[in-house]
């Protein structure tokens, strides 16, 4: 009921209202002949008459349209769109312009009576018709030459179309430039009299990239030939000004009576299809609450800049990072602390601190890039600003961001130019600020790194320095053995290798220098493990392993080594209550007890493996004795060489030796020449875990060597389980797990 008494009212305006002009072109022409078919329509409506006005073309409809001279015209959506931007012959903006209805495709053609011109640049000093003055045909010709910057050397003639045509036939131009092709000259070109020149892809590209409205357009000749060119839009349009019910019935009307309307046939456009060009102007309010009584979806109302949102975008970025600055500043500085009862934002200021200076080259890099990409931007911003102003292409604008700023860097680093340098005034000033800059921060970021690479070779050489192992192992102390230690751990032997850091505060030289480590798998820290200042630069969050070798220059050696447990335990429980240390993978304490009569209270302290080497030397001097021969065994299993050595490997739930029992196992593993030892039960178990597997397997030990009784030898492999093995080399026993895996 509302949508008729709306329509009913907009009729009544309609009617009330005075004669309705619209302005056209030069009789007998298509924009002519399509007004006065309007005008027809509408009296056959016994609507208010629409008179159509004979004009020059585009350029005059729109100086008529915006002097309230007429109310209607049809032009080239080029003009248009040189209008809104105050671009010549327009001087000022004009937002006031809107869309009724787009109307039909007007191809740009070029002509010529020379043979052999494939492109327009070879019309280089030649004699042109490029149209008539105030027509729209005449400025998107001048703004197809002057992107091939041949504008100024031709002849230019503007004169009519039809003229223009005579003109080229009897040879007196070389080169014209028409909207349509009649059948005449259709003929001509088929008897080929007269060529087309192609308007290549990449042209169309370009031109397309500064000025949207070009539309690319193929023409068929006779011999099925395809020649590639532009074409531009005509529309219809009014001003903004105008009423919307008045708007609203006159769109009803063409649209109502759209296939009544006289286009040139070749051209025709669905009326379908027509809501869906963009044509660069806003619909008019009438022609949107039409749109919206027949739900009708178009594109986009407004295109904004193609650069706008992106500066934008950054530019928030870009705030946004200096006020980070700011915060991790102050916080510094400390004038943050007077916000002391928001302790969770002082937390989270303190792990942004923290991790902004464990990143600052990847902020820094990211934030030279940034810059040079919002550079390239507001210069691609200015330099199509400029282009549209200018008629004519930027090679900065069109050419890709990414080669925009390689060149940008390149430009900033060297100052090579190229032939790529902005033609707008404000984008010349940021490039030429660029080198300054840009070489100034290239240059501060490689001193930011070489005078850091020297601090911290300085600092690992004084132990001083954080390491950023994880999964290590941390050797605590030093004595005579502790070097054979490090080099067994790291022996070329084993496949894999862990990262060893040696915490001590014993020693007056740097051990990983003194000793020639390898620096990829072993570092030095000076400190005590009783220091959590010092355990922090060890990397204790993320290690796996704490060895604590015993101090043979203290008068109390495993005391000073059970405190050293204590300390490392208790600050590891702390950290996981934090949740920066992983509770499931808890720390790995092996402690070295000189005393054996100490054992008892290195576990009580959660040691998880107390090794008392003073017992097991005494072992192997009883063993030596009784037994000749088993030291020069045992010394071939403890050294890694060419020989066999100790080897274990945990069983994972891939493992296809899950279910067998001991000899089983021993069997399958000597086809690979491996020997296995025991299954160790305890290895990657908690004490109570142990026990209950042990009380539901009736087994009296956790280790498993030489089964001796039945249920030791029916005991089935589990999950979890650790294979103790001894082997010629690590990798022999992987890829033999590899090898069984195929094989069961």
């Amino acid at each position: 009921m509302l949508r008729t008494l709306f329509f009913l009212s907009a009729l009544s305006v309609y009617a009330l209202a005075a004669v309705f002009t619209i302005a056209s072109s030069p009789k007998g022409t298509s924009y002519y002949v399509l007004a006065q078919s309007i005008s027809d329509i509408a009296k056959v409506e016994n609507a208010q008459d629409i008179v159509p006005l004979a004009t020059n073309g585009s350029v005059e409809n729109i100086k008529l349209l915006l002097a309230n001279k007429v109310d209607f015209a049809i032009v080239q959506n080029d003009i248009a769109f040189f209008a809104k931007n105050a671009h010549q012959p327009f001087l000022e903006y004009n937002d006031n312009l809107q869309l009724i209805l787009p109307l039909f495709k007007e191809p740009i053609f070029v002509l010529t009576n020379l043979k052999g011109i494939n492109a327009l640049s070879q019309l280089q000093n030649k004699k042109i018709a490029i149209g008539d003055r105030e027509s729209g045909l005449s400025e998107s010709a001048k703004v197809v030459l002057n992107s091939i910057s041949i504008l100024d050397s031709i002849q230019i003639d503007q004169i009519p179309e039809d003229v223009s045509v005579e003109k080229l036939k009897n040879g007196l131009l070389d080169a014209i430039f028409v909207n349509n092709l009649t059948p005449s000259l259709k003929e001509e070109i088929n008897k080929e009299n007269l060529f087309i020149v192609p308007i290549s892809k990449t042209l169309v590209h370009k031109l397309q990239n500064t000025f949207p409205y070009f539309e690319t357009h193929k023409f068929t000749l006779e011999n099925q030939e395809i020649v590639s060119t532009i074409a531009v839009r005509s529309i219809l349009i009014t001003r903004s000004d105008l009423d919307a019910q008045t708007i609203f019935s006159f769109i009803q009307l063409l649209t109502k009576h759209y296939n009544n309307l006289i286009f040139p046939d070749a051209y025709h456009t669905d009326l379908n299809e027509l809501f869906k060009i963009d044509t660069q102007l806003d619909w008019h309010d009438g022609v949107q609450e039409y749109f919206n009584q027949h739900k009708i979806i178009t594109s986009s109302d407004k295109i904004f800049n193609k650069y706008f949102w992106y500066i934008f975008i950054a530019t928030i970025f870009s705030i946004t990072i200096i006020l980070f600055v700011l915060a991790l500043t102050l916080y510094k500085l400390g004038w943050l602390n007077r916000f002391q009862n928001s302790q969770s934002l002082i937390a989270l200021l303190q792990r942004i601190y923290f991790y902004t200076f464990k990143y600052k080259y990847i902020l820094l890099i990211s934030f030279i890039m940034l810059s040079y990409s919002i550079a390239v931007l507001i210069i691609k911003y200015f330099e199509h600003s400029w282009a549209i102003e200018h008629n004519v292409i930027s090679v900065f604008d069109e050419n890709p961001f990414l080669e925009s700023s390689l060149w940008l860097f390149i430009f900033g680093a060297t100052g090579y130019n190229g032939d790529f340098f902005p033609n707008s005034s404000e984008g010349k000033l940021l490039v030429s600020l660029i080198p300054m800059f840009g070489l100034g921060g290239f240059f501060a970021l490689i001193g930011f790194i070489t005078s850091d690479q020297i601090k911290k070779y300085i600092l690992e050489a004084k132990g001083m320095a954080k390491i950023n192992f994880n999964n290590h192992i941390i050797v605590c102390g030093w004595n005579d053995k502790t070097k054979l230690l490090i080099e067994n751990l790291t022996h070329n032997n084993l496949a894999i290798k862990k990262d060893i850091v040696i915490l001590t505060d014993n020693l007056d030289y740097n051990p990983v220098e003194k000793y020639d480590f390898n620096t990829q798998f072993v570092k030095y820290v000076f400190g005590s493990p009783t220091s959590r200042e010092s355990l922090d630069k060890a990397n204790i969050q993320e290690a796996s392993t704490a060895i604590i070798v015993s101090d043979n220059n203290s008068s109390d050696p495993d005391a000073r080594t059970i405190l050293s447990v204590l300390s490392i335990e208790r600050y590891c429980d702390e950290l996981a209550e934090q949740k920066i240390r992983d509770l499931q993978n808890d720390i790995y304490t092996i402690a070295e007890i000189v005393d054996p009569a100490n054992t008892q209270t290195a576990k009580d302290a959660k040691v998880d493996q107390v090794i008392s080497l003073g017992d097991i030397e005494s072992k192997i001097f009883t063993q030596s004795v009784q037994n000749p021969g088993v030291i020069k065994f045992i010394d071939e299993i403890f050294t890694y060489d060419e020989f066999n050595d100790i080897y274990s490997f945990s069983i994972t739930s891939e493992c296809k030796l899950i279910g067998k029992n001991y000899d089983e196992i021993l069997l399958i593993l000597r086809q690979h020449e491996i020997l296995l030892l025991s299954i160790n039960i305890e290895a990657n178990r908690t004490p109570q875990e142990t026990k209950n597997l042990c009380d539901k397997n009736k087994l009296s030990r956790s280790v498993i060597t030489n089964p001796i009784n039945i249920n030791e030898k029916n005991y089935k492999l589990m999950e979890g389980d650790l294979l103790i093995v001894l082997a010629k080399y690590e990798e022999r026993v992987t890829q033999a797990l590899q090898t069984i895996k195929k094989e069961l």
